[in-house]
């Protein structure tokens, strides 16, 4: 007669399968809702990084149109410069020209009025 395998009872019985999925179901239920928690939480992270990001890209869309205006002011105040370059320039030749026409009338008067015997 062949008799067919025994199969060992575990010490709960059919009870202890029914715990044993149990408590697995309420650790897969407690993982799934961390999950579900850290989602949540790295979501609100990223939306306040997105909002970040558009206030900053905001920022530096004004800080470029506030260049590009400024553009004509500098190009403006260039074209001063130069032209304060030059009459500077001039004053300084007109400066320089009137000091020899000073010396000039100098010598002419101390010529005409002493007669300096070196000058002809």
């Amino acid at each position: 007669m062949a008799t067919a395998p025994r199969r060992r009872r575990t010490a709960g019985g059919a009870g202890s399968t029914t715990t044993n999925s149990t408590d697995q179901a309420m650790s897969i239920t407690a993982s799934l809702l961390r999950t579900k928690e850290m989602m949540a939480h790295e979501l609100d992270r990223v939306a306040n990084l997105d909002s970040t990001i558009n206030e900053d890209g905001a920022l530096l869309n004004d800080a470029k149109e506030e260049h590009l205006g400024m553009g004509g002011t500098m190009k403006g105040a260039r074209g001063v410069m130069k032209r304060l370059g030059r009459q500077d320039v001039r004053d300084a030749i007109i400066l320089r020209c009137a000091i020899v026409f000073y010396w000039f009338a100098v010598v002419y008067v101390l010529w005409s009025r002493i007669k300096i015997p070196f000058l002809p």
